[in-house]
């Protein structure tokens, strides 16, 4: 049990990106777990972490103690990232080294710090998709954070999107705006829904994978299909790529898992070419074709 209270930036953040649908909130969840991360919650929002002003200050302790004895349901507590980021990166846009300022690191330092202070963590873990458009910021802030960049077939990713809103009516803020923003003069409406979604997905990882140009020491690509399959192994090698402890109880604790990835072929058969299309090219550099 640690306090970070005369520290001015936090120690190697854990910044985990990827497309949706590949997997991140399963990885996120596993990794929230570990005894020395520390994670935003709806609690913890509701304490007033993103708040200002003079009057909350230590009081979020007790604010967040008490949201946690009033708010005892699954949702209230579990991890959640998005909302640390609207403040200066909004809900989507690209942004590199080049958008760095000392008011928006003063800012995310802070806020980071806040978060592992409610915990008394000593580390931080944050899962945010959109964070994949920004990894060169990020990079400017947290110079020491580590990249875990979770990679899953474009083609059961794109499809795990469209079926959450066919079958789900999954309301996630990312799917009601549409991706036309991110694929911009590359959206094609004369597509289906399948094949938008797939050139999507090979933005997403094109653009997180930025964070490999970093140091080996602070950039892991995974892949979904290993973490599926061999939970144990691949945490095994994120934890130690974190330079966390592994130790029997985090162990326990890691979900059974089921390897997801034949549904989309379930799809129509023109939506089927589509997908096969769209997310060809990046597929064969993964090597995943």
């Amino acid at each position: 049990m640690v306090s970070h209270k005369g520290n001015h930036s936090p120690v190697k953040p854990i910044l985990i990106i990827g497309a949706p649908g590949s997997g991140t909130t399963l990885l996120y969840q596993s990794l929230c777990s570990h005894r020395d991360l520390a994670y935003t919650t709806p609690n913890m929002l509701r304490a007033g972490i993103l708040r200002h002003g003079r009057f909350l200050g230590d009081r979020r302790k007790v604010l967040f103690i008490y949201q946690n004895l009033i708010h005892r349901d699954l949702l209230s507590n579990l991890p959640q990232g998005d909302a640390l980021w609207i403040k200066y990166f909004g809900d989507y846009r690209y942004m590199t080294e080049h958008n760095y300022s000392e008011e928006i690191a003063a800012y995310y330092r802070k806020k980071v710090l806040q978060v592992q202070n409610l915990w008394r963590r000593s580390r931080f873990v944050d899962k945010t998709l959109l964070n994949c458009f920004r990894v060169r910021l990020l990079n400017s802030i947290f110079p020491d954070a580590k990249f875990i960049h979770i990679i899953r077939d474009g083609r059961a990713a794109a499809f795990s999107i469209l079926n959450k809103i066919r079958i789900a009516g999954d309301l996630n803020p990312l799917f009601d705006v549409g991706f036309k923003h991110i694929l911009g003069d590359k959206f094609q409406t004369e597509r289906s829904e399948l094949y938008n979604y797939g050139l999507a997905w090979v933005e997403f990882v094109r653009k997180g994978r930025e964070a490999s140009r970093f140091t080996q020491t602070r950039y892991c690509e995974i892949r979904y299909e290993n973490l599926v399959t061999e939970p144990i192994v691949e945490l095994r090698k994120i934890v130690d790529f974190c330079e966390l402890d592994w130790y029997d109880e985090f162990k326990e604790k890691i979900p059974l898992t089921e390897n997801m990835n034949q549904k989309w072929r379930k799809a129509r058969k023109e939506e089927l070419t589509d997908l096969e299309v769209s997310t060809f090219e990046l597929r064969k550099t993964l090597g995943m074709s």
